[in-house]
């Protein structure tokens, strides 16, 4: 009768202790999806809808005004960052050449300007202390104004975040100083035909703008 009494406790122990060593199966680990921010995907969004066949640089401007934002407000994930900023200095190529377009156009206002400024210095007794009509350099400062000074200053800035051996830098600094060199031009302190060569230079610079650009928004994880 003992027998069998510690014969069931000897089981009943062994049974317990059985169940303790059991090891749990381990179980798959379900992946962690980290999310774009929204305005990261509205971003996004709205650079894979952008023309690069028919750029348009004022929407151009925007979007660069937009991708500055994202990045001052600590919103992208560093591959975002990385590939974005590949994007936008492709498409800044476009900038870069309406900089030129405008650049050239300032220059013309400029030419007439010193034209006119050049006959009153002839028959001038003191040419280099003339006083030049303030009309002369209000007709000057409105056509510059017109046509191009908002866009270059925009353009400047985006141009300027460029590494500073492109052509992309370049372009941008002749942008950013376009109303010095003006001055310049006018004094006699800078020739016309050594400013040409510095824009010429410069936009020979941009050959190296990459072919293609892929907008395609699948640089972002959106929901």
């Amino acid at each position: 009768m003992f027998g069998k009494f510690y014969l069931l406790i000897l089981f009943t122990l062994l049974a317990v202790g059985g169940c303790g060593e059991r090891i749990a199966a381990p179980q798959e680990s379900t992946p962690v999806h980290r999310y774009s921010k929204p305005q990261v995907c509205d971003f996004a969004t709205s650079l894979a809808q952008f023309d690069v066949n028919q750029p348009d640089s004022k929407q151009l401007r925007f979007l660069n005004e937009r991708w500055r934002t994202l990045q001052q407000d600590e919103v992208l994930r560093p591959d975002e960052t990385k590939h974005g900023q590949q994007l936008m200095t492709a498409l800044n190529y476009h900038l870069a050449r309406d900089s030129i377009t405008k650049i050239h156009e300032v220059l013309e206002h400029t030419v007439h300007a010193y034209e006119q400024i050049e006959g009153l210095r002839r028959f001038s007794s003191n040419p280099k202390e003339m006083k030049v009509p303030d009309s002369m350099i209000r007709n000057l400062r409105n056509a510059v104004q017109d046509c191009c000074a908002d866009a270059l200053s925009s353009n400047a800035t985006a141009l300027l975040r460029a590494d500073n051996s492109s052509g992309l830098y370049a372009v941008g600094r002749l942008a950013y100083f376009i109303e010095r060199d003006v001055n310049r031009l006018l004094d006699n302190e800078l020739s016309f035909a050594r400013y040409r060569n510095q824009l010429q230079t410069a936009a020979a610079k941009l050959s190296e703008a990459p072919v293609a650009i892929d907008l395609n928004a699948n640089w972002v994880t959106c929901r």
